[in-house]
């Protein structure tokens, strides 16, 4: 399959948009994937740290022996932390559409710009915003369950380009864009497939090269040792390893350790990186594959739509001489 318009034509475009303007997309997704991060920790250290304290505090001090203070204590000492994650947890859902919007903007204009004004693509419509991510979630946690998985992955894959919609098409309400996003992908199921197929194989190459990599700079044995350790001495955990220790005499040897647990906290947070600030290139070629679906044949009357959706503001900002400085 060749051509601008096949699954390898879209892909090798988005690539071309992502790495000309990988700077911005870069800067633009540091918040939302590092400050989840960094949220994570500042909760997890004053937990870590209280645990043990909070025995020395309550034998020492009466006013740490009610349950209610302490749980006070450390609700503050989380809240930083919990602030902070949610923060980045709304700016990167935001960034499923800001993304689209950023996409139309470098090739409209040229240029990547103006953050707020891509965000605001979502302020401006929030309760539909809402509602999909809402269907999404109830989705994602259906899947869960295996009698729902297969069901689930397939109704996914139909949502693939309901961000685009959001993003291009606002007159539609969010029921409205995941009805046209099903009319969609119907039409062209193949490529959508390919395209998340191969997406997905790059973005699982690139957390594996990177972890690699990583790895040789980092310990991961003793990578977080104190916070695993804790997470073992959870009673299932400890119960896990005593049912793993009836095994033995029939000479399997396994137990959960520490080493473990931190190799795999440090595989997730590489992990989650790698597809944080790979999330633009998706963003990238779904919206190409987008446009071209949107935009051919019957799709006349959308296609005006579409032209309509990037706001002047954002045009004026780009003929500036520095778009930095805006």
């Amino acid at each position: 399959m060749s051509g601008k318009n096949s699954v390898w034509g879209i892909i090798g475009k988005g690539f071309q948009i992502y790495l000309r303007y990988i700077h911005k997309f870069l800067m633009y997704m540091t918040f939302p994937v590092i400050g989840q991060l960094l949220g994570l920790v500042l909760i997890f250290v004053p937990v870590y740290y209280l645990q043990g304290a909070i025995p020395v505090l309550s034998g020492k001090y009466e006013f740490f022996s009610d349950p209610s203070r302490i749980l006070a204590l450390v609700l503050i000492a989380i809240l930083p932390g919990l602030m902070l994650m949610l923060s980045a947890f709304w700016k990167y859902l935001v960034a499923y559409s800001a993304l689209n919007s950023m996409t139309q903007s470098a090739l409209v204009s040229g240029k990547i710009y103006d953050f707020p004004a891509h965000n605001s693509i979502v302020t401006k419509n929030i309760w539909n915003f809402f509602i999909i991510w809402l269907v999404l979630s109830m989705l994602f946690i259906l899947s869960i369950s295996p009698l729902f998985l297969i069901l689930c992955g397939i109704l996914l894959i139909f949502f693939t380009p309901v961000f685009q919609i959001f993003t291009f098409e606002q007159d539609k309400n969010g029921f409205d864009c995941i009805k046209r996003s099903f009319e969609l992908v119907k039409r062209d199921f193949g490529k959508v497939l390919g395209i998340l197929t191969i997406l997905g194989i790059i973005s699982f190459a690139l957390t594996e090269i990177v972890t690699i990599f990583s790895s040789k700079a980092v310990d991961t044995n003793r990578f977080l040792a104190g916070y695993s350790n804790l997470i073992l001495n959870l009673d299932y955990l400890k119960n896990l390893n005593n049912e793993f220790a009836n095994y033995a005499e029939y000479g399997i040897h396994f137990q959960i350790s520490t080493e473990m647990i931190s190799g795999l906290i440090f595989s997730a947070a590489v992990s989650f990186i790698v597809w944080g600030y790979t999330l633009p290139l998706r963003s990238v070629c779904w919206t190409l594959w987008y446009k071209k679906n949107a935009n051919s044949g019957s799709e006349k009357k959308a296609k005006k739509s579409s032209k309509k959706q990037l706001d002047p503001e954002i045009i004026r900002r780009a003929n500036l001489d520095n778009d930095e400085e805006v």
